[in-house]
């Protein structure tokens, strides 16, 4: 991700996803959404629109939850996840020369931003979240309540990587500060 839209260089219509790119460039988030994806089959975009609702003043309760991932989840299952697996094989696969491997993923990972903007229209258009003020404590309750609603126990290396992604979204935010308001 980049600071704008990645196929035209301008300022996107989706201010979610304009949030996104910015706060997936800070350092470490893309770790860190990447771990909690390994670990837990974590939705980075839904992860990431529970911060940004949360940094717009924006509570997510347990049927907004439902309704984002009854939205996304298809798209996510059908075109994401299969494009990011066949990307990270070529990886590891050793069957053709580098050069044409390491083309074929770097067109792999275009499609598959693209496909994650779909997704992230998908989940904007789907829930109105109006502009308003949001505190870290609301992006780190978002967020725990999604991984709640995956049911998932969170755990000490998870509250790292959910802190580490809220400082993404509130750079200026103690690294203290960040563990409180997610364990809040």
């Amino acid at each position: 991700m980049g600071g704008l839209d990645h196929t035209t260089g301008s300022a996107s219509d989706n201010p979610f996803w304009d949030f996104s790119l910015a706060v997936y460039d800070r350092t470490g988030v893309a770790a860190a959404c990447l771990a909690l994806q390994d670990r837990h089959g974590v939705d980075v975009n839904m992860l990431l629109f529970c911060a940004w609702a949360g940094s717009r003043g924006h509570p997510l309760g347990p049927g907004d939850l439902a309704k984002l991932r009854t939205t996304a989840q298809p798209w996510q299952a059908a075109v994401v996840a299969p494009l990011r697996a066949i990307r990270r094989q070529l990886k590891v696969l050793k069957v053709a020369p580098e050069l044409a491997i390491d083309r074929l993923r770097a067109r792999l990972k275009d499609a598959e931003l693209d496909a994650e903007a779909v997704e992230q229209r998908l989940l904007f258009d789907g829930l109105t979240i109006a502009t308003g003020v949001g505190v870290p404590g609301l992006s780190g309750a978002n967020m725990i309540a999604y991984l709640s609603a995956m049911g998932v126990p969170v755990d000490a290396a998870d509250v790292a990587d959910l802190a580490t992604v809220l400082r993404g979204c509130y750079p200026n935010l103690p690294p203290l500060q960040a563990v409180w308001a997610v364990t809040d």
